[in-house]
This record gives C-alpha cells, structure tokens and sequence, in this order.
C-alpha cells in the first residue's frame, strides 16, 4: 500500500508503541528513518529470540525502516540528525517529557529549522500535569486508565492481559494523530506538536461500560459482553479443553443456536432472561462439552449464530480465514532471513 508514498518521518522511538506506529506507517508507504543512539539502543533489539543479530520481534516491526545508529548527543551526530530533521515530515520520539528539550532537540528548537514539521510524542501519561514525569509500563496504563477494572477473574481479581493493550492502543492512537495533523498541514501549510499519551489511549475501551455508568447502571451487572454476565455472550470449553466464543447478543443469534444444537427450551424472547443468576449456564457449558471446538465448529458452519472457535497463537497462521486475509506476510533482513510479520490490518 502506497497510501503514504513520499511522507518522510524520523523515529526516535524504542520498545513497542512508537515502532509499532511507525511500522504501520511504513506499511501504508511512508519513508521511515529509525534513529538509534549508540548509548540508548532499541531495548526490543533484545527481546527474545536473535537472527541476524536482533530479536525476531525488532525485526518484525522495524525491517521496513531505514536503520540508523547516530549518537545525537554529540555535535557531529546532532548536527547529521537535524539535517534529517529538515527534509521530514515528522518526527516521532518516545521519550519522557523534558528528554528531548534537554538533547536541543525539542519541538520549539525543531520548528525552527522546519516549521512544517509534525512533531508526535508519545509518552506514558502525556506532557502536562502532575503524573507526566511517573514511570509506567501497560499494566500501570490500563490501572489508571480503569481498563483493569474491567478485566478481573470470577473472585475479582484483576488478570493482567497476555498482550499490551494500552502500547498497541497508544500505536494506533499516534498513527491517527500524525495523519491528522498532517492534513491539517497539507490545508494550512502549519506544522505541530501532537502529545499522545499511552494511559489516555486506552480509554476509549471503556466506551460501553462508562456509557451504562453514566446513565446510573452497574456495568458489572448490565455489561452482558464481559462474558461472565449472560450465557449468549460467553466462552465454552469443549470436549478437547479448546474454546469456543459465543458472542449471540441479539436473541435472534441465540434462538438460532438452540435450533441448530435441538435445545429448543433454551430459546427466549428476551435478552434479559439470558442473565446467568436465571438461565441454568450449568447445562450450557455441559453441553458444549460434548463435542470438541472444531466440531461444534463444523455444526456451526454457515449458520446465523455469531460462533467462532478461539484460536492459539500456534494456529493462526494455518487457519482457513489467516490464509485468506493474508494476515502474515514475509519479509527479508538485511542479512537475507526470511521472516513472517503481520500485515497491515486494512486493505
């Protein structure tokens, strides 16, 4: 995809957030240049297996870069990276509120020398207020954020999440900003500072909950998609201890799962009488451990039920709807190892 073909950004960013960013942003056709300083590398370049020198995972995210290690806090190096700077579009840094201004190379000196420049900063709690200079990682984003309010077990106890949703979230939030402001700058031909913060990014998931919330509803006890509350949207272990998801929140979705399965009595006219403290969820998860997941799967197949089996990680890439989608696609180190990434998630 082109989409961004010509667009110049500078990366002095590590880890996850701001890579990942800028990766989907090289995806759609933009020129990245990746600055690493000799004193302050890409902390991912370690993370996990090594080819060709660096993690899979580094590769992964940044193979459609250029790559540049460049000590910008020295004279010669600042002056080669500021002469970058003049020829971008944007620039994008990751670095605690302050770091950069302190380098001479914060937004106020950057748009000296280009005023047109996007400048995005990502950072965990943003540039202003008491909480900008607070250490963090995702779990302490999603802590502030009330996100892990939202993900606790049957005893209430909070589950942190495999994945990092507010660093993805804050990616996605930082791709959406950059683009914004450079319409704004195409259409006034001014430049500007973006502040995205990763805590500030996540709330946006809370948009269903905070909604019951506001209008004086317990989301723990009206929330029927946290899949605890009804048994229409819910998880279902089968006979293989594989899972299925059931997501049939309109009842329309569940009376088609009862025709299909011959459970006519567990039909309703109303969503409210799925609510687990009155529909027996016993008998359900029972059932639907009679049959592995890719049985139910098949008897499923084609029909209006809003099923789907949860897939490993292990699975993904041999799945039926991955292939199609082409989800992974490969790609080249600079030393010739073929890897697979994930591919832009629009086309």
């Amino acid at each position: 995809m082109n989409t961004l073909q010509g667009i110049k950004i500078i990366d002095l960013t590590r880890l996850l957030p701001g890579p990942l960013a800028t990766h989907l942003l090289a995806q759609m056709g933009a020129e990245v240049i990746k600055i690493e300083s000799p004193k302050r590398m890409d902390y991912a370049r370690a993370s996990g297996q090594q080819v060709d020198g660096a993690s899979i995972l580094f590769h992964q995210l940044n193979h459609n870069k250029t790559l540049k290690i460049l000590d910008y806090n020295s004279e010669e190096g600042k002056t080669e990276l500021l002469e970058l700077i003049k020829n971008a579009d944007a620039l994008i840094e990751q670095f605690r509120p302050g770091a950069m201004d302190a380098w001479g190379l914060g937004y106020e000196t950057i748009k000296k020398i280009n005023p047109k420049i996007v400048y995005v900063s990502v950072t965990g709690y943003g540039q202003q207020g008491n909480y900008k200079n607070e250490a963090g990682h995702d779990f302490n984003y999603l802590a502030y954020s009330g996100m892990m309010s939202l993900l606790k077990d049957e005893s209430g106890k909070p589950i942190v999440p495999d994945t990092q949703l507010a660093d993805i979230g804050g990616a996605y939030m930082a791709v959406m900003a950059m683009q914004s402001a450079l319409l704004q700058r195409f259409r006034t031909g001014q430049g500007s500072f973006v502040d995205v913060a990763l805590c500030d990014a996540v709330t946006p998931f809370l948009a269903v909950p905070y909604g019951l919330h506001s209008g004086g509803l317990d989301y723990r006890q009206f929330n029927i998609i946290n899949g605890k509350t009804a048994v229409n949207y819910s998880p279902y272990e089968c006979a293989d201890g594989k899972w299925l998801s059931v997501a049939a929140m309109e009842i329309k979705f569940w009376n088609n799962i009862c025709e299909v399965i011959g459970k006519e009595e567990w039909k309703r006219k109303d969503p409210m009488q799925l609510f687990v403290h009155i529909f027996p969820k016993k008998e359900v998860e029972d059932f639907f451990k009679t049959k592995t997941r890719d049985e139910w799967v098949s008897i499923f197949k084609g029909h209006d039920v809003c099923i789907a089996p949860i897939l490993e990680i292990e699975e993904l890439e041999n799945h039926a709807y991955h292939k199609g989608k082409k989800t992974f696609e490969e790609f080249q180190t600079s030393e010739g190892t073929t890897l697979k990434t994930i591919a832009l998630p629009f086309k």
